[in-house]
């Protein structure tokens, strides 16, 4: 078999393959989850936005592509053609984009603002990444939880206080739409509104060593009364505080 065939046969293997793993409709890897909360859904709405006006341009390269490869393509040895640039044509597909990325940046930006401006809080948790696990204070009610998941009220504005012991963590549940480093040294913040009850899965993204891949995320979300009858059994299991420097705000 000749090598361009097996580097084809190779080429679309690989393809399907990344397409599989994108798409992968599994609790954790699947990316394009059901958005869970408004900021969540602000992301979709943005992400789907920005594919609709950057496809065109997609096709008509693409499409210029091929037809160019299969219309002009000639045997070793021809001429090749003398004609310059247009500099109208040149014009037109710089300030096509342009405007375009004018557009996308609008309703990007809203997006963006309303990730770093949370509204005002219900509930403050800090989050401490460690190799290879999570830890949630709460400090208004002194509870501490290593390794366990996590348990937040439905419908209340939860803002995260984010840190790191050893390297840089990430916080990630798709559903959420957020996704925020956790850093040594430093304290990040990130917010969610999730609107119905149900139990939550994401994932360390920040490559952080040899069991990144086991690090992952379990959010339980349940109505007040729930939350505040799990409270009340936490107040005498929660263990000491491991050291870290994170502090609410």
């Amino acid at each position: 078999m000749k090598k361009k065939t097996l580097f084809n046969y190779a080429l679309i293997l690989s393809l399907v393959l990344l397409a599989q793993a994108a798409w992968a409709d599994t609790p954790i890897t699947n990316w394009l989850q059901d958005p869970a909360t408004p900021l969540a859904r602000n992301v979709r709405d943005t992400f789907w936005f920005t594919i609709m006006m950057i496809m065109p341009f997609f096709l008509i390269a693409e499409g210029l592509l091929l037809y160019s490869v299969f219309k002009f393509r000639t045997k070793p040895g021809s001429k090749p053609a003398t004609f310059h640039e247009n500099v109208r044509l040149e014009i037109i597909w710089t300030l096509l984009p342009a405007l375009t990325l004018i557009i996308i940046a609008i309703p990007a930006y809203g997006t963006l603002k309303r990730m770093e401006v949370p509204p005002q809080s219900d509930l403050v948790i800090e989050v401490v990444g460690h190799q290879f696990f999570w830890e949630y204070r709460y400090p208004k009610y002194d509870i501490v939880l290593v390794d366990k998941p996590l348990v937040v009220p439905v419908n209340k504005v939860i803002t995260l206080n984010l840190t790191s012991v050893d390297v840089i963590h990430s916080w990630f549940v798709p559903a959420f739409g957020v996704k925020q480093d956790a850093t040594p040294g430093r304290i990040s913040n990130a917010w969610f509104q999730v609107l119905e009850e149900g139990t939550y899965k994401g994932q360390c993204a920040e490559l952080c060593g040899e069991l990144h891949a086991k690090m992952y995320i379990t959010v339980k979300v349940v109505d007040q009364e729930d939350f505040e009858e799990w409270l009340a059994k936490q107040k005498v299991q929660s263990p000491p505080k491991l050291q870290t420097g994170a502090s609410s705000s």
